[in-house]
């Protein structure tokens, strides 16, 4: 795979790698029709079109950064559910996929997923950009919560592990 196959893709990436703020973003890369009323088999193809096409782009970057990590994100999905709150980028990844491909840029992380919110929704690839060594910023102390769970909830968002190499 080439970079001159996903100009607009690298080029999001490169653009939220330098943006100022640190609060990360989720780039919707590529989103599939909604499958509403679709046949199994078109949502069945969508998913392997989509898979390739993170396949394809994890190998550009790959060339890039060298290989991805693969990054557990089942800690954000649980805290969403719990209706904790959850730093966006991580929390719409979450949504998606369960892992992704996850890659150290410097003092930023790079994560690379496939995935739907739910049955009848588009595929979507998706790229998320967040700061690295230290995570975002504490989160929010909820109202009526002890000061043993205040600890537990105020972990860094850079929480999500890298599990491991692909």
């Amino acid at each position: 795979m080439t970079t001159q196959q996903f100009p607009g893709h690298l080029s999001a990436i490169d653009a939220a790698l330098t943006a100022p703020g640190g609060t990360g973003r989720l780039l919707r890369l590529h989103v599939s029709q909604e499958f509403w009323d679709a046949d199994p088999a078109d949502a069945r193809a969508a998913a392997e079109e989509f898979e390739a096409e993170r396949e394809a782009l994890d190998g550009v970057l790959s060339l890039r950064w060298g290989p991805p990590g693969v990054l557990d994100l089942t800690p954000h999905l649980e805290r969403s559910a719990m209706g904790l709150p959850e730093w966006p980028p991580l929390a719409g990844l979450s949504a998606l996929t369960t892992t992704a491909h996850a890659w150290t840029v410097g003092e930023c992380r790079v994560a690379t997923g496939v995935g739907r919110a739910a049955e009848h929704l588009p595929y979507e690839l998706v790229a998320a950009v967040w700061p690295d060594g230290g995570g975002g910023p504490p989160l929010p102390r909820q109202a009526g919560q002890s000061s043993a769970n205040a600890a537990a909830r105020s972990r860094p968002y850079s929480s999500a592990r890298v599990v491991g190499f692909q």
